[in-house]
């Protein structure tokens, strides 16, 4: 039994097509150790506040963190507008951003909560298809990252982030916490779903979870997450430290918008936690997100995962789970 502030949606998905969703697919390899990011400074073409690439059917339109004209507002990165060719209304709200690193913490109170919203970032084009988002060593936490987007015909953005914490002093209770936020543009159905269990189920159901409110029952495990990482009383990130009754037990999650579905799919289940909120891009407008726990890190290192975005119209569950294993069946840069 749920608790008042625990009251999440659950179904089973009948697996019927249904008009009015979308499908935006990310696969992630959480906490790979990998080479030192990579410099913009090794693009090709000159920094610029956005790129926009049209590639199969997708049309994606990349920002760093600057204001962008009388719409899109200063301290939202990522992807600001993403179209297909079968829905042209964009899938992010249009003042925010989709894949949009909005914090960094470590257990503590945050002195400033939106850091990466905050610091200078770099956007470069390297290819026709391909962008690269550099954020610097950060003031506060001192983390430097670098995101490399690609879209990949037909409906595919491939994402890689790497980042290296350059100092430790911010992070006093033994790990990293990143937070990626998506501001879905009112969609009909504002819930998550995924493969999951409650606390009585002995079989995975495809859950449906929504939040009552705002950092309550805001965060999902995974079935092998540990838990137990360090959170102040007065901590103010709110999302990410606040849990429901339910564990995914594979490593993806998706919303549904218009006629498409977003979903993003993780490789591993290893660093990854699902967050979301009922209204954090308005009051229509649900925030779909996701976070990279790295435990026991060290200053210096290299950390990685590598994600697969996938935006075309919605099929199944059912097809979304074969997206998952179909991706885990292509070769692996």
């Amino acid at each position: 039994m749920l608790s008042a502030h625990q009251k999440c949606l659950r179904c089973r998905n009948d697996g019927r097509s249904r008009p009015g969703w979308v499908l935006l697919l990310v696969a992630i390899v959480a906490a790979t150790p990998i080479a030192s990011p990579s410099s913009p400074k090794d693009a090709t073409g000159q920094s610029a506040k956005e790129v926009s690439v049209a590639v199969g059917d997708l049309r994606a339109t990349f920002v760093d963190n600057s204001a962008l004209g009388e719409e899109h507002r200063a301290g939202y990165n990522g992807i600001a507008r993403l179209t297909h060719a079968q829905q042209d209304q964009n899938v992010f709200v249009p003042t925010y951003a989709g894949f949009n690193l909005e914090h960094v913490f470590g257990g503590d109170r945050l002195e400033e909560v939106f850091e990466p919203r905050r610091h200078p970032m770099t956007l470069r084009r390297l290819s026709t298809a391909t962008v690269v988002l550099h954020q610097n060593p950060t003031p506060l936490s001192s983390v430097e990252s670098t995101t490399r987007f690609t879209v990949v015909p037909p409906h595919y953005i491939d994402a890689e982030f790497r980042c290296q914490v350059r100092d430790a002093k911010f992070f006093r209770h033994g790990y990293v916490g990143l937070l990626w936020a998506s501001y879905i543009n009112a969609p009909d159905d504002r819930r998550m779903h995924f493969r999951g269990r409650g606390q009585a189920d002995d079989v995975p159901l495809w859950i449906s979870a929504s939040s009552p409110e705002h950092g309550v029952a805001s965060t999902h495990l995974s079935l092998s997450d540990p838990g137990g990482i360090f959170f102040a009383p007065d901590f103010n990130a709110t999302l990410a430290s606040h849990f429901s009754d339910y564990r995914f037990t594979e490593p993806l999650f998706y919303g549904r918008f218009r006629n498409m579905v977003l979903i993003y799919m993780f490789e591993r289940s290893e660093g990854i936690r699902f967050s979301q909120s009922p209204n954090g891009g308005g009051e229509k407008n649900p925030a779909w997100d996701f976070q990279l726990i790295l435990r026991d890190f060290q200053v210096n290192k290299p950390y990685s995962y590598r994600a697969r975005l996938v935006y075309k119209p919605f099929v199944s569950p059912d097809d979304v789970l074969d997206e998952l294993r179909r991706w885990r069946r292509s070769p692996q840069p």
